[in-house]
C-alpha cells in the first residue's frame, strides 16, 4: 500500500511516497517549484499535473496532507489553501483516502516533539530512510 504525504506550497511543496508492508519504505520524495513570475492559475494547474502524475503512478490509498496554519500572513494562508484544494480534489478523483494533520502533530510523530525544526526534521529523515541528503 502506498501513502503520498505533502507540505503544501504555491512556491514549493514538499512530497513524499511511502510504502507500508509491515514497515514504511521511503520510495520517492521531491520538491514541486513554481516560478513566482507565472501567473497563479498556471502555477496552480503545474501543481495539479505534477500531484495527478504522482496518483497514477503509485495509486496511493492514503494521501497524508498539513492542515493550514497562519499566525499574520492572510494572503499566503489563502494562497496555500488554493493548493490544498487541488490535492484534495485530486485525492477525491483518485479515491485516496485523506487525512489533514497539524504541523505540530507532523512534528511530534515524526520526531517526538512538536516545535521541531525543519532541520530536525531532514535530520531524522536521513536517519529513519538511510538517505545521505533530502530535500
Amino acid at each position: 500500500m502506498y501513502v503520498l504525504g505533502i507540505d503544501p506550497g504555491l512556491s514549493n511543496l514538499g512530497y513524499a511516497i511511502l510504502e507500508y508492508n509491515k514497515e514504511l519504505k521511503l520510495i520517492e520524495f521531491g520538491l514541486i517549484k513554481t516560478k513566482k513570475e507565472d501567473k497563479e492559475g498556471e502555477r496552480l494547474n503545474y501543481i495539479f499535473n505534477s500531484i495527478d502524475n504522482l496518483f497514477k503512478k503509485y495509486n496511493p490509498e492514503f494521501t497524508v496532507i498539513e492542515k493550514i496554519y497562519f499566525k499574520k500572513n492572510v494572503k499566503t494562508a489563502i494562497k496555500i489553501g488554493e493548493v490544498r484544494g487541488v490535492i484534495i480534489l485530486l485525492s477525491y478523483q483518485n479515491n485516496s483516502k485523506l487525512f489533514e494533520l497539524s504541523p505540530a502533530n507532523i512534528k511530534q510523530y515524526y520526531t517526538g516533539y512538536g516545535g521541531s525544526k525543519k532541520e530536525n526534521m531532514k535530520k531524522m529523515t536521513k536517519i529513519l530512510y538511510n538517505r545521505k541528503s533530502v530535500v
